[in-house]
């Protein structure tokens, strides 16, 4: 679309809920930073409105859509292409509108692997025995950044055991599966614990896990990111484990979507973060 010689895009943000997504707030911040004529909307849309929203929105103009739960999984179905990540990943979590197609990606591995090494630049993937909590969206993400980079030994734990077994299944069984209750057995020795479950998360049950036994020096990372300090991160300091949130992981989770969309590189600045931690805190 164009007026007066500008390009105006059109992209947003599709989810139900959809009042918890920050990702209006990181692409907005970036389209006034570039000084863009470009809208960016975060849209609440049923599951079963899925198929039909998304080629509204593909006709209407759109350049594409980042895809929040619980419409990871079914997105995927609904794409006419899919790239190498997303296929891995089993999800999608942005949409690319290209020649009349919807194209199916997956940013969260670029995202999760830019937050650890923007927190821990000397970090070894292949040196690395890794805990993951969870056996969702997200743990599928994690749990493929980690069977690509090699990591030296893999663990999965969740509530549902049955749910983790299937999960390790579709990744060759490379990972160890432990019972929710072993969770002392599962964190022996461990050098990075990641928690991709919602325990903590704003208005849901805590993070319930002591993490005694990891290794010294230990590295946590915790996908939640509101509140900022999560109750996950509050157990991994009681075993001085250093651990960030998902603050980060989001922030570069957005910028492969935006450069496409928006045709411009976006920069993961301090104003930035300090504009999401503020709204973070009034929240």
């Amino acid at each position: 679309m164009s007026i007066n010689n500008r390009n105006i895009y059109l992209s947003g943000v599709i989810g139900d809920p959809i009042n918890h997504s920050r990702s209006p707030e990181i692409h907005n911040f970036w389209i006034k930073k570039n000084g863009l004529a470009s809208y960016y909307i975060p849209l609440r849309v049923l599951k079963e409105d899925l198929e039909k929203k998304i080629n509204y929105l593909k006709d209407l103009g759109f350049s594409g859509l980042n895809v929040t739960v619980p419409h990871k999984v079914d997105a995927l179905r609904l794409a006419d292409r899919v790239t190498e990540e997303a296929r891995k990943v089993g999800a999608t979590n942005t949409l690319y509108f290209e020649s009349g197609e919807i194209i199916a990606d997956n940013t969260d591995t670029f995202g999760f692997k830019n937050a650890i090494l923007k927190n821990f630049p000397y970090y070894n993937f292949r040196k690395e025995t890794v805990l993951i909590y969870g056996a969702g969206g997200a743990a599928r993400a994690i749990l493929s950044v980690f069977c690509d980079e090699r990591a030296k030994e893999i663990r999965l734990i969740n509530r549902t055991k049955e749910r983790a077994i299937q999960l390790g299944a579709e990744f060759g069984n490379v990972a160890k599966i432990f019972k929710w209750e072993n969770y002392h057995e599962a964190a022996a020795g461990v050098t990075t614990v990641v928690n991709t479950t919602s325990l903590g998360n704003s208005g849901i049950e805590l993070f319930p896990h002591c993490l005694k036994g990891v290794s010294n020096k230990a590295k946590g990372i915790d996908l939640v990111y509101n509140p900022t300090e999560t109750s996950f991160m509050k157990k991994a300091q009681k075993q001085n484990i250093t651990c960030i949130n998902g603050l980060d992981m989001l922030v570069y989770q957005a910028m492969p979507g935006f450069k496409r969309w928006f045709k411009e590189k976006p920069v993961y600045s301090e104003d930035l973060k300090e504009l999401l931690l503020k709204s973070l805190v009034s929240n």
